[in-house]
Order: structure tokens, then sequence, then C-alpha cells
């Protein structure tokens, strides 16, 4: 008998902006990506892989491979251009396009509602997150969808890593914004978006009483650069505010007190109106999800919060001796894999999900129209061994594997070069050449080991 279950899920997942383009077809109206100025490397999110007009050629590929599970986001303003309003239903049949196209190969659609892009006119008009609005347009989309999708979707994601999408609301204050501005933008964000996960659940029980609803974080085991005490606590410090006090809302349903005490100190509760604590109590997810690709370390070089200490290990991480690191300086660290989802089902007690993981290469077409990624081979084995260790020795509830990146796409900073994927896209940063795809050697790899639902490796 396997390690894996009869019903474990392989695939990849992907996010609307780094893969569809159509920027300004069908109806849609414009995101805050779509209004970022091009990136570094030069290439924008207008066309992206084109996975608007070739997603049935995409999909094709991945049910060649063995997918019985992909996971994608929606783009929010696909369906409502502003946010709220009235609904596109252009937009909408689009999704309800790539579901049934999945479904004809008995792949599992894997549906994330937000994927750090939301639509412009809600930035515009309150502040994205920050305000209670955007809170009640999410709760009207994600009604819209739930409702459309009925028993076709099983699986609902409401945020992609929604503690990282906290700390992106950041950004949206002005650079010389004061420390307690910033911090109080955040906890306004994180309360809203709290509310707006809970919200899909609700609504799932609502209109779709089959689907599971799981809340995801990207998890970073984070280590202590030494044995002394200092930075032992200040690791477990970094962890508490990046890891575990999202996840512990999502588990429990209410605010963990180091986190209240945090806000409380500092005098930048959120405001929380009459009911909110209880409609986030009977919102426990069904299941955590989460994404892997490094752990960090830290230390103790000064006093500071948690959030703190974690934004100069980000910024000057200490370096561990023990890790090799990817081309863009990441480290390599299979057993915080393992690690990952131990303490995720071990502290929680819910069924885990890993729907990220991966690594990103700077890579050429080769003279056959391929590429020996065997360093992805070995990448995503080192990683896969772990999971069946965490499986077999930990005990994990695993429900599914899923890659980031299974086709190459524009990254999170919008570089094509840094390819994640096992089929090759055929364009460059600047220039869009003619989108082909190619099978890369990993392709064929992990066709055999989903085959042999995690055996073959």
């Amino acid at each position: 008998m396997g390690v894996f279950t009869k019903d474990f899920l392989w695939g990849g997942s992907v996010s609307s902006m780094q893969t569809e383009g159509a920027w300004a077809e069908g109806g849609k109206g414009l995101t805050v990506y779509d209004v970022q100025k091009t990136t570094k490397s030069g290439a924008d999110w207008k066309v992206a892989i084109d996975f608007y007009h070739r997603y049935r050629e995409d999909i094709a590929l991945f049910a060649d491979m063995g997918f019985n599970s992909y996971r994608f986001s929606l783009s929010w303003a696909r369906i409502l251009p502003d946010g709220e309003g009235e609904i596109n239903e252009t937009g909408l049949e689009f999704y309800e396009n790539v579901i049934d196209e999945l479904l004809k190969y008995n792949i599992e659609p894997v549906v994330c509602l937000y994927h750090f892009d939301m639509p412009l006119s809600l930035m515009n008009k309150y502040g994205g997150w920050k305000g209670r609005e955007t809170l009640a347009a999410f709760q009207k989309y994600a009604e819209t969808v739930i409702q459309r999708f009925g028993t076709r979707v099983k699986y609902y994601i409401p945020f992609n890593e929604q503690n990282a999408a906290a700390m992106l609301s950041l950004f949206q204050l002005p650079s010389d914004a004061s420390e307690r501005d910033k911090k109080k933008l955040q906890a306004s964000c994180m309360h809203h978006m709290f509310l707006a996960s809970a919200s899909v659940w609700h609504l799932a029980r609502q209109y779709a009483p089959h689907a599971k609803v799981g809340g995801m974080v990207n998890y970073m085991p984070i280590y202590p650069a030494s044995c002394k005490p200092e930075d032992i606590f200040a690791a477990q410090k970094a962890d508490r505010s990046y890891n575990q006090q999202t996840l512990e809302v999502f588990a429990h349903g209410e605010y963990p007190t180091d986190l209240l005490n945090e806000w409380g100190k500092a005098g930048i509760a959120p405001m929380i109106q009459p009911g909110d604590m209880v409609y986030l109590s009977k919102a426990k997810m069904d299941f955590l999800a989460h994404s892997y690709y490094q752990s960090l370390t830290v230390q103790a070089d000064e006093e500071g919060d948690g959030a703190t200490i974690l934004m100069r290990a980000f910024q000057n991480p200490p370096k561990n001796d023990y890790l090799r690191q990817t081309q863009w300086g990441w480290s390599i660290d299979p057993v915080g894999l393992r690690l990952t989802v131990k303490e995720l089902y071990n502290r929680y007690h819910l069924p885990v999900f890993t729907i990220e993981c991966g690594i990103g290469v700077d890579e050429l077409l080769n003279e056959e129209n391929t590429i020996d990624d065997d360093y992805r081979i070995d990448y995503f084995r080192s990683h896969l061994e772990q999971l069946k260790l965490a499986v077999t020795e930990d005990g994990v509830e695993l429900m599914g594997f899923l890659t980031w990146g299974p086709i190459d796409i524009l990254s999170s900073q919008g570089e094509m070069k840094k390819r994640y994927g096992f089929i090759y896209v055929n364009r460059t940063d600047t220039d869009l050449m003619d989108l082909a795809r190619y099978k890369k050697k990993s392709y064929d790899w992990f066709k055999s080991v989903i085959a042999s639902n995690g055996e073959a490796l």
C-alpha cells in the first residue's frame, strides 16, 4: 500500500494576473496590477502567458501529466469590473468554461477568490482592505461565484497566503508614513480579511454545503541563528507574527491573546463591530492550505516585535550554512517542508494541503526544444520524500501536493525568466514571441510520480 491516500490531490497552482493576460478583454475592469509600472525586467501583466485564449491547450497538457487537481485564482475585476455593482457575464462564463474544461478531464478545480489583486476602483474608493466597504463588496463577489459554480467546485481558498496579503497592505501607505500608521492600517486590513475569509465559509455552507473551505498561509519555518536564548526567542516571536497568529484564527475562530495584546499596547486595534467575533467564531476552516518555498533564519540583533524581527531578516537574512540557495537567493530546505506540515497538523488538527512549492530557474530551450531540468526533478524528489516521512513517521493527514507554476508564468515580481514550470512557455520578459508550449524533462518525471501516487520518485 502506498504512502499517500488513494484520493490524494496532485497538480499545480497559478494566479490570474500571472497567467491570463487579456487584461482589457471580455469586459474586465482594471485591477491594481494592471496599473503598476512595468517591472524592472521590462515585463507587464497584459498578456502574461495568454491562458485566457489558450486554457484548453494548457489544461490538456495538465491532464496528460495526470493532474487530478488545479488551483487557480479568479480575477475579481473580470467578474465585477468595479468590484461591486453589475456582474460581467462574459467574465463569469470564462471561469465556468475553465471549470468545465477541468472537469472534462476529472481535474478538481480548487478556486482561490483573492490573490493579491483587486479591482482598481475599490482601491481608489475605499483604500482597498482598509475600508469596510471592500469587505461588503467581497461578500457579494463570493456569493456570486459560489452560487454560480454550484456542485462543480468542491474546494475554495478565500485568500492566497493571507499572512503575506496582510503584509502587502503596508505598501498602500506613503513611504514616509509613521510606524504606528502602518501598523494601524495593517490591523484594519487583517480584521476585514479575516471576516472576508469567514464569509466564504458561511456562503459555502449556505449555497454549496458539499464544498470545503481552507485558510491559506505562506508558511516559513523560522530558525534561530544560534542556541543563544535571545535568538531562540526572536525566532519564536517572528514565527508567531508570520505563521501562527493567522493560522490560529483559521483553526479557532478567534484572535490569539498575543495579537490582541500587541494591538492594545500600540493603540492600533481595528474597529470590531458587534457580531464580528461571533461571525468569525462560527467559521472555523475545514482544512489548512499553505505554500512552501524556503525557511528563514533570524537573530536578535536588537529589540522589536515579531513583525519587526521578520522584516529585518527579509532585508538582510543571516546565512544558513547548512542549506544551498536558488538563483534568487532562496534557501533550499526539503526538511523544512516536513517541519511545516508536521507543525500545521500537530498544532491545529486539521487536514493539511500543500498547494504551492517549486523552484524558479533562469532557463532557455535547447536545440531539441526542451530543457534537461534535472535540478527541478531533484528539488521535487527531495521535498516529496520529506512529505512521505511526514505522513508515515509523523502521522500528518495530507490532502495533496500542488506545485507552483506547473507551466512557466510571470513571477510575483513580473519576471518571465524566473521559470517554475514543467512546461516551457516561449516568451521572454520583453518579447512575447509565439508563446508556444514545450515539455521539459521534468514533465515526464512528474507524470510518472502522479501515475504511481508518489511511489516512483
